[in-house]
């Protein structure tokens, strides 16, 4: 009698077929669920890395699996655990009560060379404030991170950064995420990528300033020099061809700065003397024009130099503005402006990436303190001598190794040239705008100097407050 077997599955072999019983695919497949990834990540380098917090299978309560605790920290650690709430599972990086408490998690994964996004998708309580308490770092040999925050339609937020890859095969990286100086609140992490992207291109834009007081008859011929240059952006000197306090050709040098900029498709910027016809008062007021004439905006003097107000009654500006150009984000100071840290530092922290700086005469040594700190490059002229063009580090495009405590590389700048035009000196260089280095490198953006960085603070106590309530002080201590 022939035996019936049992219902198996068939696992086929090159000289046999084998019947295995259910119970023990079932238990094999047990097993490998309880051992594989956390994360659905791919195994090719070259596609990058994503960490789905949301798709974690680990325990909550517990870290995610391949994240391990940072040993450096500084007092009660934060709380880093898997958590779930209606929308599913999450990181959760919490405060411990310790508002000096700083710690973080790691995890290593490969990378293969070439330029990632890295992106980070949570939302947080109302104590959190990313900038501050945040820190996505990655190590790739040089120390980099998520700088950028941006809120989205759904309530969620996004940090932005870029990682580059360097060398010629894929190298192991580090992740870190920290939270710091908080001991309250709660982020919700539910992805954290890298992401293969393009590499940044350049994005080339040529300035030209001047040095010299102009006639009416020179404005118009230093605009054809700079056009002929194929300037994108031309900026005249404090007043132009004004003369102290006097208003008097005020709307005409507007009229005439527009169709200068309309004739040679070139934004234009001065400061020039000007009645504001709504209030009627004096200002030294910063224009720009765009290629077609149009006015993009105005900046009126924050910092009017003494004799300004008290001889020519000249008013103090109320306002700042950032002008959107089809090229960046520009910013404007005017002359007594630069000793005075505050315009340039707002102007940078609104996102201006130039700084456009009209002025009778300066103090050429402050110029790459103040482009450095904010991270923003500047572009000088001046009735009287030294015109100038920086970049973020501070470097002078006429001399950029003058200064030996500078240690930085990338090409910022190209093509300088100097023309004489009647007298008149024109300077022109054109920048990159998306070249935006450090004057001390020291092997990452976070590590080098922190160039406005709103997370590269690292600091419990913010001055601000105090610093105003100091100014307003009107008695002196004993």
């Amino acid at each position: 009698m022939k035996m019936q077997k049992k219902p198996g599955i068939a696992f086929c072999q090159p000289r046999s077929c084998k019947l295995v019983p259910r119970w023990f695919v079932f238990i094999l497949l047990l097993l490998c669920c309880a051992s594989g990834p956390v994360f659905a990540q791919k195994t090719d380098e070259s596609a990058g890395r994503e960490f789905d917090f949301t798709q974690s299978k680990g325990k909550y309560g517990d870290f995610p699996e391949g994240w391990t605790q940072e040993p450096a920290h500084i007092g009660k650690i934060p709380r880093f655990e898997l958590r779930m709430d209606t929308e599913g599972t999450y990181l959760s990086i919490s405060g411990s009560g310790d508002s000096g408490a700083v710690g973080s998690i790691s995890t290593k994964t490969k990378l293969a060379p070439g330029t990632y996004a890295y992106t980070a998708l949570f939302s947080f309580s109302e104590e959190v404030n990313p900038q501050r308490h945040l820190l996505f770092q990655c190590d790739t040999g040089t120390l980099g991170g998520i700088f950028k925050f941006y809120r989205l339609d759904n309530g969620q937020v996004e940090g932005r950064g870029l990682i580059v890859v360097a060398g010629d095969k894929p190298r192991e990286v580090k992740l870190r995420i920290f939270y710091r100086f908080n001991p309250a609140g709660e982020v919700k992490l539910r992805r954290l990528s890298l992401t293969p992207t393009a590499p940044v291109k350049p994005r080339w834009v040529r300035f030209a300033c001047t040095e010299g007081r102009l006639t009416d008859a020179q404005i118009p011929k230093v605009a054809e020099a700079a056009a002929r240059q194929n300037a994108d952006l031309l900026l005249y000197p404090e007043h132009v061809s004004q003369s102290s306090g006097d208003t008097s050709n005020g709307e005409q040098l507007q009229n005439l700065l527009s169709s200068l900029a309309a004739k040679h498709k070139m934004y234009v910027a001065a400061s020039l003397l000007v009645i504001d016809k709504t209030d009627g008062r004096k200002y030294n007021r910063g224009v720009l024009y765009d290629r077609k004439g149009g006015l993009v905006g105005v900046y009126d003097k924050i910092h009017p130099y003494s004799p300004e107000i008290q001889t020519h009654n000249i008013s103090p500006g109320v306002r700042t503005e950032i002008f959107k150009t089809e090229f960046g984000k520009l910013g404007m100071v005017i002359c007594y402006d630069s000793w005075f840290t505050d315009v340039t530092e707002l102007m940078a922290l609104k996102g201006a990436e130039v700084i456009l700086f009209p002025a009778a005469g300066y103090y050429r040594s402050l110029i790459p303190a103040r482009a450095a700190d904010n991270q923003v490059r500047f572009v000088i002229s001046v009735l009287g001598r030294s015109y100038g063009i920086f970049d973020t580090a501070g470097r002078d495009v006429q001399t950029p190794a003058k200064d030996p405590s500078v240690s930085t590389s990338g090409k910022t700048f190209k093509d300088v040239q100097t023309l004489n035009v009647e007298n008149i000196g024109v300077l022109c260089a054109s920048l990159d705008l998306n070249c935006n280095i450090s004057p001390h490198y020291n092997g990452g953006s976070m590590n080098e100097a922190p160039g406005g960085k709103r997370n590269r603070t690292e600091q419990v106590l913010y001055l601000d407050d105090e610093i105003k309530k100091e100014k307003e002080r009107w008695w002196e201590n004993e």
